[in-house]
């Protein structure tokens, strides 16, 4: 047998990773077809990020025709392996299905279960092995990851002035429903909250009254502006 064609990037890889994990729970019936088609709708980036994060979901941040969808970027800089790439894309699509303010909770968790992890994922340092994915699913990711060919991040290396340091969890999303999404330019509705992480984990949202604690320090969050 041949060897594979590396033509696969990783932007690629990462709208196939999604495909498959909806593919799979729609023919495990864990999701309806409403469910699937804001899966599908939801903006997959493969971004830079500034090395101390994964991935994350900004909600209802992005307008494409449809209505306000999610976005999900996909850090580069924080990259470790395929399966933490495939993993990290579960984590934030289970991010959309369970919906703005559901944070790292039982219906976060019930959602990468019902998307194709096979066993409750922690949202603190979680590390993404291919036994955590149901066994379908686990195939096909590894087959979708022989395929790339367009290099790896060199951002260590690379002098690319970014500030490398050990990826914290997500924050759990970004903006709200009927919000705005977070970023330069996003307006005065945004609150910012911190936690008190020695590098704090900062969440904007346009609620003034946002009670929730950060999974790695275990404060809650503070506002701040």
């Amino acid at each position: 047998m041949s060897a594979p064609a590396h033509t696969t990037t990783h932007e690629r890889f990462l709208q196939s990773a999604r495909d498959a994990v909806i593919a799979h729970a729609e023919a495990e019936g864990t999701i309806t077809a409403e469910q699937a088609a804001r899966l599908r709708h939801a903006k997959l980036l493969y971004g830079i990020g500034d090395g101390s994060y994964r991935g994350v979901c900004h909600y209802d941040a992005w307008e494409n025709g449809v209505g306000r969808v999610d976005v999900i970027e996909v850090a580069a800089s924080a990259q470790e392996s395929f399966v933490q790439l495939a993993g990290t894309t579960l984590h934030e699509l289970a991010h959309v299905l369970a919906g703005w303010g559901s944070g790292h909770g039982s219906a976060w968790k019930e959602a990468a279960v019902s998307l194709g992890f096979t066993v409750k994922p922690e949202a603190a340092g979680q590390v993404y092995r291919l036994a955590m994915f149901a066994p379908a699913l686990r195939f096909r990711v590894h087959a979708l990851a022989a395929e790339i060919g367009d290099g790896s991040p060199a951002f260590m290396r690379g002098g690319s002035g970014l500030h490398i340091v050990l990826p914290k969890p997500c924050s759990a999303g970004v903006g709200t429903k009927g919000g705005t999404s977070r970023g330069k330019g996003s307006g005065s509705r945004l609150r910012l909250w911190e936690c008190e992480c020695e590098r704090p984990v900062k969440v904007r949202t346009a609620s003034d009254d946002f009670k929730a604690h950060c999974d790695t320090c275990g404060a809650a969050f503070t506002r701040r502006s």
